[in-house]
């Protein structure tokens, strides 16, 4: 990360991009840095995939998903792969951007913090080192108050006691909501 809280791609994190191009060897990848990433064919999938197939049948464009940096040549030649664990394409859901910058505080320490945001919201939730969180599940008001804890924690990510903090709003949140629903089927 640089000083000023700017991304700066590094081999072996995973980022959240976009599909932008489709070309004969692979696909390139918009993951907020000002080059497009090249996922190539060899590395776009565990399976083989054999040249000239239809390479929208993996990733199409438009496609957000989660990928690994495994290489970093300068600022404008970044490769990346869908080989790893946590690297996938990334279902209906909602993009949001946080500082990267906060991306470890909303991780925590083992992961702990995001587990806890996952568990009380009932979301599947991806955090790429760039900043970009994927945020999915069936309740739309839970992805609402995942996004409200996120940035909770981008606000107050200096100060101590961060977890007991965010475990008592989701409790509040999760109290609430589900009181008003209780009120809204006696009426």
């Amino acid at each position: 990360y640089s000083i000023r809280g700017r991304y700066l791609p590094k081999e072996g994190d995973v980022v959240i991009g976009k599909v932008v191009e489709i070309g004969l060897y692979g696909w390139r990848v918009d993951f907020g840095w000002p080059f497009l990433a090249s996922l190539q064919l060899k590395e776009g999938s565990k399976e083989y995939i054999p040249n000239g197939a239809d390479l929208s049948q993996y990733y199409r464009l438009g496609d957000y998903i989660a990928c690994k940096i495994i290489r970093v040549s300068g600022s404008k030649i970044i490769d990346v792969s869908m080989k790893f664990p946590g690297t996938r394409r990334l279902g209906n859901g909602r993009l949001i951007k946080v500082k990267p910058s906060r991306v470890p505080r909303i991780i925590g320490k083992q992961g702990s913090m995001v587990t806890l945001i996952k568990d009380s919201t009932n979301c599947f939730i991806t955090v790429g080192q760039n900043g970009y969180v994927w945020i999915s599940g069936e309740d739309v008001e839970k992805h609402v108050l995942a996004i409200k804890a996120m940035r909770l924690i981008e606000k107050e990510a200096h100060e101590e006691g961060l977890t007991e903090k965010i475990s008592s709003f989701l409790k509040k949140e999760n109290k609430e909501t589900k009181e008003t629903k209780e009120t809204k089927e006696i009426k």
